[in-house]
């Protein structure tokens, strides 16, 4: 039987976000009240203990990013007040002392709010990559994992240009996860409403390629699928149009547009190609095709999250409710079930939440 169980996390103000480890069995909160709290579950009663608190930042706490297991238990923090900083778990200190989590590093390059951050997958070594409200991708990485006081910043992207530039435009991150797949980036650029996916050039500068379009209004997240065995990529975006959308990335080097298999839109060449800064005869990695279009949360859509296989999708808006979405046999995309804090679970079908 499906539960939402409900825990008192006992900030102050917002909650901004809610980050869980690599195993599922941590989470961090971070809110407008300056703090970061860490909270251990426990499986014996299936409650979620709190292992510390501290005040984490000079302003609102923004999103938390956990850094894979085999570097120890370390995340990370961004906030209003520019910053970016590195956080880890000292064993042997006392819980909720205050002490237990120590900041190794703080990354302040930023001209701006830092919107979001994520660190690399592992086989990308310690990589920790931000954007800001200054329209900057910055890529950090930790040189020596067992001194984590010395980040270098290896690449900045400026991803915002013209109005997308603006003080109140926001930019989102996610990583390619795919470890048979050049180091990519799914970047969401503030104010032109659109996705880009990034990769390395031969010069080894990050260069815009595809483009995941469509959107009537800001991109707020997007998410790139785990990848278990599936010969094309899968990435999820949310919308200030109300919209969740499921872009397919397929291999072809293929010369032409994407186009959408959802709602009509399409991306002729030139017009693609000029947008991502190729000429109309430059071969693109990826086709791109909408294979979902969604509405359903009439409001607008902050937050999408891939499980760790890659096959189902969740989404979360201010109708105050989190939505699962999966692929059929048939490959269509359908609302399998409905999470709201106030009602429970609704579930659509037998065993749907499986």
């Amino acid at each position: 039987m499906n539960e939402v169980t409900q825990f008192s996390a006992g900030h102050e103000d917002l909650i901004h976000d809610v980050a869980y480890d690599f195993y599922g069995n941590r989470l961090v909160t971070c809110s407008s009240d300056q703090k970061l709290k860490v909270w251990d579950m426990d499986r014996q009663t299936n409650l979620w203990v709190l292992n510390d608190t501290w005040k984490g930042h000079d302003s609102s706490i923004l999103k938390a990013s956990w850094a894979h297991p085999e570097y120890g238990q370390v995340f990370a923090s961004c906030s209003f007040d520019r910053s970016v900083r590195i956080w880890e778990e000292q064993k042997h200190d006392a819980y909720t002392g205050g002490r237990k989590w120590v900041e190794k590093a703080r990354l302040a390059d930023s001209k701006g709010t830092v919107q979001d951050i994520e660190f690399a997958p592992n086989h990308l070594g310690l990589k920790l990559a931000s954007c800001s409200a200054d329209g900057i991708v910055r890529i950090y990485e930790a040189m020596d994992v067992i001194q984590l006081s010395h980040w270098t910043l290896m690449d900045e992207i400026e991803v915002g240009t013209g109005s997308s530039k603006e003080p109140d435009a926001h930019y989102c991150l996610s990583w390619c996860p795919s470890r048979f797949q050049p180091q990519m980036l799914a970047i969401g650029c503030g104010k032109e409403n659109i996705a880009k996916v990034y990769r390395l050039d031969s010069h080894n500068r990050w260069q815009p390629h595809e483009v995941l379009g469509g959107h009537n209004d800001i991109v707020t997240d997007v998410a790139w699928a785990p990848n278990m065995g599936r010969s094309y990529q899968l990435i999820a975006t949310a919308s200030k149009d109300g919209h969740v959308r499921i872009f397919k990335l397929t291999d072809e080097n293929t010369r032409g547009g994407a186009v959408g298999g959802v709602g009509g839109w399409q991306q002729p060449a030139a017009a693609a190609a000029a947008v991502a800064g190729l000429t109309p005869k430059g071969k693109k990695k990826f086709r791109v095709d909408t294979v979902a279009d969604f509405s359903d949360h009439g409001a607008e859509v902050w937050r999408v999250e891939w499980n760790v296989t890659g096959t189902i999708l969740s989404s979360s808006g201010d109708d105050g409710k989190v939505r699962l979405w999966k692929a059929s046999f048939l490959d269509e995309w359908k609302c399998i079930s409905i999470i709201s804090a106030e009602q429970g679970v609704g579930d659509y079908g037998e065993n749907a939440m499986r």
